[in-house]
């Protein structure tokens, strides 16, 4: 017992030659987190998500027969606030604020994160009014312009999907997410 408990302290103390594995339901599961992450780091919520939605997972199929609903666990991420967990980074929480309006011939970006709040207080009250991307400004504004179009052609490939993409399970799961999350109030 003794020598055995030696061996153990002795891996432990020394780094592992033993190359990762896994399978591939957690490979799977890993990349459906990634992908409902988007441009974010990868959290616990969207590890659990990719885990109830892994067809054919041991994880899934658990899930399922203990009752677990995939659609259940969504909508109780959304109810939660993720930003009293150690999933949330200051990042996300500023995004989860801002909003994409569409009002009388133009498009709203609208930030509500009190840093950006700040910094458009400062350049407003040093200006005396609104912050456009005319001039030799119009330069600053092109990643801005680019990004958020770029996002917008993301959003809309998730709500149109082309109908050989919907027999694809990582797209597919990721569509159905997406959809939901978008469509809802």
């Amino acid at each position: 017992m003794k020598r055995l408990r030696k061996l153990l302290l002795a891996e432990l103390a020394e780094p592992s030659t033993r190359a990762h594995k896994s399978t591939t339901a957690a490979d799977e599961a890993f990349a459906a987190a990634e992908a409902l992450a988007g441009a974010g780091p990868v959290g616990s919520h969207h590890l659990l998500e990719a885990l109830v939605r892994s067809e054919g997972s041991m994880a899934a199929r658990v899930l399922a027969d203990l009752g677990i609903d995939p659609d259940a666990i969504a909508a109780k991420i959304d109810e939660l606030d993720p930003d009293t967990t150690t999933d949330a980074t200051p990042e996300e929480t500023a995004a989860r604020k801002m909003e994409i309006r569409l009002g009388d011939g133009e498009a709203q970006l609208v930030f509500r994160d009190e840093r950006t709040l700040e910094l458009v207080r400062r350049i407003t009250e040093v200006t005396g009014g609104p912050i456009r991307g005319t001039g030799p400004v119009a330069g600053s504004f092109v990643p801005l312009w680019s990004s958020t179009n770029d996002l917008l052609l993301q959003l809309l490939g998730y709500l149109q999907a082309e109908p050989e993409d919907e027999t694809k399970g990582l797209l597919k799961m990721v569509r159905k997410v997406m959809r939901d999350r978008l469509r809802r109030p």
